[in-house]
């Protein structure tokens, strides 16, 4: 499917003026078209951002299982499709010249995007369930790759050891990983992870042990970034509920906050970065809508964005904004706010993978789980009904400026 990019200065500066925004927001709000459609149904389900040679890179996951890198600046493809996958890819992670990859065929790959083509390894064995979420980061000064999947696990990968099996951090949860994402606290790499039981975890990656449960939103969690604000390392979080949550990860025992009201749609993907020095959130889900937060003080950041076609269709951008409820590709109706639901995928062959770990809190709503349906991946722009649908504009550990 067609990828959008929203550039500083690609398009008429907007300042909103809406009640409660921020009245410093300044950028772009239309995106222009960065790759035509590659093929019908070849929808681009990932993208990671980063530097590579001192040249802007963009890395986009496709449904057929490749991978591509783009210059986003130029538009140019860099190379040939990467192939490996058996599936689509659900995830990538980049910190140049290395990159991992994670998709629905139980495997990652870790890709050195230096060599000339770029060469691509799988790491560990496949596992027995789709992977749905990958991050890199540091331990011990050592790069490595943490992943969540539909086995219910939170592994830690080496990636310079690409034969050696994924560990396990703590047990085998009671839901499906939808998200995770890495931050540094104090000298120790932690993961944040968020399941489809709507629970957000936190993890000590260099010791593979659950520091504590953070807490839980009201139904499937599908996004979790983590950034820094004001000195304080938190984690933000967005699921089926239609909520934003951000949590203070130097605060034991914070019990989170939301932030802004709760939409009528599912938040599918967020992002955390800086723009003109204001740390902003990014969302977005199934209204087609793309947001921005000003994440100190919760507030909407600016008018948001839209892609090429909401931006010159006023009509469909308002009704997007209005906060109507639709489910994207692949995904049924049900009831309750922005609730959407997958039907059954395929998954690599292998017995269920047994449940264990802490249940959710009493009285919350669990998401009923036919088979093992992959999660719904951190990006794509999906149609359904004649109408786009994100579900993620960059992977979820990526930060970015402008």
């Amino acid at each position: 499917m067609a990828v959008p990019l929203w550039l500083r200065g690609s398009g008429p500066r907007t300042a909103e003026s809406g009640s409660g925004a921020s009245s410093a927001a300044h950028y772009s709000s239309a995106g222009r078209l960065l790759s035509p459609p590659v093929s019908k149904g070849n929808s681009v389900w990932c993208v990671a951002i980063g530097m590579l040679d001192s040249e802007p890179l963009a890395v986009v996951g496709r449904a057929d299982g490749t991978l591509q890198l783009w210059n986003p600046v130029t538009g140019k493809a860099l190379g040939d499709p990467l192939t490996g996958h058996e599936g689509p890819v659900y995830s990538i992670a980049l910190r140049t010249p290395t990159a991992v990859s994670a998709g629905t065929d139980g495997t990652l790959r870790v890709w050195d995007l230096a060599a000339d083509p770029p060469a691509g390894t799988r790491l560990g064995d496949r596992l027995t369930r789709g992977i749905n979420s990958v991050a890199l980061g540091t331990v011990n000064d050592t790069i490595v790759a943490v992943s969540g999947g539909d086995d219910r696990t939170i592994r830690r990968w080496n990636p310079a050891a690409p034969g050696l099996p994924g560990e396990i951090l703590g047990e085998r949860l009671d839901a499906e990983v939808r998200s995770v994402a890495l931050a540094t606290v104090n000298g120790r790499t932690l993961a944040v992870s968020g399941s489809a039981n709507g629970t957000i975890r936190l993890w000590d990656v260099g010791t593979g042990r659950l520091v504590r449960l953070l807490g839980a939103h009201e139904d499937e969690v599908w996004a979790v970034a983590t950034g820094t604000v004001r000195g304080r390392t938190v984690a933000v979080s967005g699921g089926n509920d239609g909520a934003l949550r951000s949590w203070d990860l130097t605060a034991p025992g914070h019990p989170g906050k939301v932030i802004g009201e709760r939409l009528h749609s599912a938040i599918k993907t967020v992002a955390v970065g800086t723009v003109n020095g204001t740390t902003v959130l990014m969302s977005a889900g199934g209204d087609n809508t793309i947001r921005l937060w000003d994440l100190a003080t919760g507030r909407p950041y600016g008018t948001g964005l839209a892609g090429p076609e909401e931006a010159s269709n006023p009509s469909r951008s308002a009704t997007s904004a209005a906060g109507r409820s639709s489910c994207p590709a692949r995904t049924t109706a049900r009831s309750g706010p922005g609730s959407c639901e997958r039907p059954p995928n395929p998954a690599p062959s292998g017995p269920a993978p047994p449940a264990h770990g802490a249940r959710p809190p009493a009285g919350r709503r669990t998401l009923r789980r036919a088979g093992s349906p992959h999660g719904v991946p951190p990006m794509a722009h999906a149609r359904h009904g004649g109408r786009p649908h994100v579900h993620c504009m960059m992977a979820s550990t990526t930060s970015w400026s402008w």
